[in-house]
């Protein structure tokens, strides 16, 4: 399904080959089906509309439906698409290191989305019918080799584990231990969406869909496990999916060029792009009141943090190996990431963007 390679076409395997190379190294997204799907045309239907499509879909395909809830706004307006909507969600798992923190409610391991977003949220819904689920995954690391990577692969668990190498991703990995049933189980995350981009050169530039793999090679980068399967709510090469992808672009290119003829060569969008894909592509029901800061490093994460005050442990050990391991590639006190090829929105216009 994914993958890197370099323009002479050899492929590697994990996003560390792909550091260590010394070429210039490429993401495979679903390179075959996305490239057959007309980007420059955008749907009648409104976001609202497809977003309800998406949901359905998932629900008709599946047995068992667990949304990954973080309390994020990628995972609230997946939420919201189903519960909006009248659609069933079998079960709301929220997943953190609750039992390391300072106190309830706050964000010292990144839990407070979970605690000043999810909770509230949850508690204003009626969901009797629906399972919500709180895993603290602290307890696993007791035992590192509770993990089926670092069983497999020792201090090279770090090298399997996706694009994102936070040990915490370990537990994402071993998902269907921890919350999976013998039904067809799909768990669905939120945290991918369709990013634009202008693809300039010189006096040429298109503005352009592309997929980075950090959204999509994170959570332990584990896609199916015999009945148990992650399904990305925003991006995903089935025709409910790829509407919805190329009306969320459309949107946001028009008001790229609203920004364009106001500032010019200046453009502010590049700037206020998070924060316009929030309002408007999102435009939730119920507005976060608490943003967790994102971490600076793919290689360890706010979640992380606990592992500090454990330092004499085993679980100290298979972190710092881990790490070990990302730094003979090259790649710690970086944030590495490999871009898949563009699709374009637009022909060609010749106009310079600063």
């Amino acid at each position: 399904m994914f993958y890197y390679y370099d323009a002479d076409g050899v492929i590697y395997p994990t996003q560390l080959d792909a550091i260590a190379s010394s070429k210039k190294c490429y993401f495979y997204f679903y390179d075959d089906e996305f490239s057959k799907v007309d980007w420059m045309s955008e749907p009648e239907e409104s976001l609202e509309s497809l977003c309800k499509d998406r949901a359905q879909y998932i629900r008709d395909t599946n047995e068992y439906l667990i949304l990954c809830y973080s309390g994020g706004s990628d995972s609230t307006n997946a939420l919201e698409s189903f519960y909006y909507n009248g659609i069933h969600i079998d079960e709301i798992v929220m997943v953190g290191a609750f039992s390391q923190d300072s106190h309830k409610g706050s964000d010292d391991n990144h839990n407070g989305d979970i605690y000043l977003n999810s909770i509230p949220t949850l508690s204003k819904f009626n969901l009797p019918n629906t399972k919500i689920t709180m895993v603290d995954y602290t307890k696993w690391f007791n035992d590192p080799n509770n993990f089926s990577l670092v069983k497999k692969y020792g201090n090279e668990w770090s090298k399997h584990i996706g694009a994102y190498k936070s040990v915490h991703n370990l537990f994402w990995y071993d998902l269907k231990k921890f919350v999976g049933n013998s039904k067809q189980t799909a768990y669905i995350m939120g945290s991918d969406k369709t990013s634009i981009a202008d693809f300039a050169t010189g006096y040429d530039h298109q503005i352009g869909v592309y997929f980075p793999d950090l959204p999509f090679c994170d959570y332990g980068n584990n896609y199916e496990d015999d009945n148990f399967k992650r399904v990305n709510f925003h991006t995903d090469p089935h025709y409910t999916s790829t509407r919805l992808m190329r009306k969320q672009a459309h949107i946001m290119y028009q008001i790229y060029m609203m920004y364009r003829h106001k500032y010019g060569v200046y453009n502010r969008f590049w700037h206020d792009k998070e924060q316009i894909y929030k309002r408007v592509i999102y435009n939730l029901k119920n507005p976060l009141a608490f943003e967790s800061k994102k971490s600076v490093l793919s290689s360890i994460s706010a979640r992380d943090a606990f592992m500090f005050d454990n330092k004499n442990s085993d679980m100290y050990s298979m972190f710092s190996e881990g790490l070990n391991t990302v730094r003979r590639y090259g790649a710690v006190g970086k944030k590495f990431f490999f871009n898949s090829r563009p699709y374009f929105l637009e022909q060609p216009n010749g106009v310079y963007n600063g």
